[in-house]
């Protein structure tokens, strides 16, 4: 089965338990990007100001496509478990690696 890449973006607020679902999943590389900036519809601003305090980290994890499926699960249910904190995946094709 090919492979894909699987976005993460999650407020740092979730990074433990985000690094929690990633050991449990035996996922051994990713890039990560820090004190990331961004709006969502229902979070609001996450800029690291002092009146919008809040950052964002984003995941760029390329596993085999079944392995991202049950990775993407687990973390849809970490993102109805804290639903104010904020949490997006999205997953792409590779096409060359």
């Amino acid at each position: 089965m090919r492979d894909r890449m699987l976005i993460l973006v999650y407020s740092s607020i979730l990074d433990n338990a985000v690094r929690e679902v990633l050991d449990e999943m035996n996922v051994c590389g990713f890039t990560e990007l820090e004190n990331v900036k961004g709006k969502g519809p229902r979070t609001g601003f996450h800029l690291g100001t002092s009146v919008y305090p809040d950052l964002n980290n984003m995941l760029f994890i390329i596993e085999d496509a079944e392995k991202i499926a049950v990775l993407a699960d687990e973390l849809k249910k970490m993102e109805k478990e804290f639903p104010d904190e904020g949490l997006k995946l999205f997953t792409v094709p590779i096409e060359e690696l």
